[in-house]
Formats: C-alpha cells, sequence, structure tokens
C-alpha cells in the first residue's frame, strides 16, 4: 500500500515535470511524462483506461508504454 501511494505520488511528480517541460524549451518534457504515466497507471484505473485507449488507436506507441512498464515494474 505504502509503495503505491509512492509510486503514484513520484508518478504525478513527473507528470508534472513533463508538463513544465512541454512548456519550457530548454528542458524535454516527453520523458519525464511517459515514466509517470506509466507510473501512475498502476495505481490510477483512470490512467489505465486512458492507457487501454491508447492501445487501439496508436498500437505503436502503446507498445513502447508497455516496454518502459516492463523494465520499470516487471511486469508483463
Amino acid at each position: 500500500m505504502i509503495k503505491r501511494s509512492i509510486t503514484f505520488i513520484i508518478g504525478w511528480i513527473l507528470i508534472a515535470m513533463g508538463f513544465i517541460g512541454f512548456v519550457l524549451p530548454i528542458f524535454p518534457g516527453f520523458i519525464p511524462f511517459t515514466i509517470g504515466i506509466v507510473m501512475v497507471s498502476r495505481s490510477s484505473s483512470t490512467a489505465r483506461c486512458y492507457l487501454n485507449k491508447l492501445k487501439t488507436i496508436f498500437p505503436r506507441q502503446y507498445e513502447k508504454f508497455r516496454k518502459i512498464r516492463v523494465k520499470l515494474f516487471g511486469d508483463k
């Protein structure tokens, strides 16, 4: 339970850093945003739902998210 909460909080921090990176030209925002979404999807059913929609609309990008998730957490 504590590990999920910490993962959720760190994920949202990374998502916020990603948004800042999208606005500022000196900081790449895609990488922290992507990792943050993957981390939040482990705890949030809403984020998981959006990733499942991504699977149907953009299957190649979903596969990249899945590979990142497997590397970070060892899930299938």
